[in-house]
């Protein structure tokens, strides 16, 4: 069984194979080679780092538990470079290793001040505490007694209503004159005056005798169709003696005289 790491002031001291001390002292004798990295047990390291800071997360300052992974974790790496590093590679030179030595104590230094933030905060399990479920926020405003409890309910129990069908468009009626009233106009005017005359002296006027608007432009349209209609039927003949000229309708000689439609 691998013994238990031990808390010495702010120091992890570690228990593996060929090495009892300090992490961070076997970390320099690991940069100096003057430890045997390949008798240390990496998961034995790991093991005992995981279990110190659990053990001593309340009594271990951030700072501290952040020096202990960053020792951890380059000893980590310098294990995995001694097993993956390939027999004829180049040993780095003296500028290159002195330039990360630098870059990697800028990084400590970073870290350092960031875990000094960090540890100058409230900390949860040490300066506050956690606790159950929160209150339920309050809510301010409406006030009512049990009949408005019970007003309620019945609505949210009432069943929906139906929604109201949408209002039918109705478009406005026109006064204009249709085809039918414009054939029967014209069937009546004929059976007065057989021998017919100019269709626009058949277009039907109002009773007051305006001949004005919509009705007047409707009644010269539909007397024309109907003009048209009976000439089909064979009821009257219509003629056209010069272009653009006006047109005559009388009732044809075979027709007799047409009946009211």
């Amino acid at each position: 069984m691998t013994p238990a790491a031990e808390v010495q002031g702010a120091t992890l001291v570690v228990h593996l194979e060929g090495y009892d001390g300090p992490i961070d002292l076997l970390l320099e004798l690991a940069r100096a080679q003057k430890v045997d990295l390949a008798r240390l047990s990496l998961r034995d390291l790991i093991d005992q780092y995981l279990a110190a800071v659990d053990a001593h997360r309340g009594v271990a300052s951030l700072a501290e538990r952040s020096e202990w992974l960053i020792a951890a974790s380059r000893l980590v790496l310098l294990k995995s470079r001694l097993l993956v590093q390939a027999e004829d590679a180049p040993a780095p030179a003296d500028a290159d290793r002195l330039l990360e030595e630098l870059a990697r104590a800028a990084q400590r230094q970073h870290a350092r001040a960031l875990a000094a933030w960090l540890e100058a905060r409230p900390q949860l399990g040490h300066d506050i505490f956690a606790r159950g479920r929160p209150d339920a926020p309050r809510q301010a405003g409406y006030q009512g007694d049990i009949l408005d409890l019970l007003l309620a309910c019945f609505d949210l129990l009432e069943p929906p209503r139906p929604a109201a069908p949408p209002p039918r468009y109705t478009p406005p009626s026109l006064d204009v004159w249709t085809l039918a009233e414009a054939l029967q106009h014209l069937q009546a005017q004929l059976s007065q005056h057989p021998a017919g005359g100019a269709l626009q002296h058949f277009v039907p006027t109002r009773e007051s005798g305006e001949a004005g608007g919509l009705r007047r432009r409707s009644g010269v349209a539909s007397t024309f169709l109907a003009g048209l209609e009976l000439a089909r039927q064979g009821r009257v003949v219509l003629q056209q003696q010069e272009n653009f000229g006006a047109l005559l309708v009388r009732l044809s000689a075979d027709a007799g005289v047409p009946a009211a439609m």
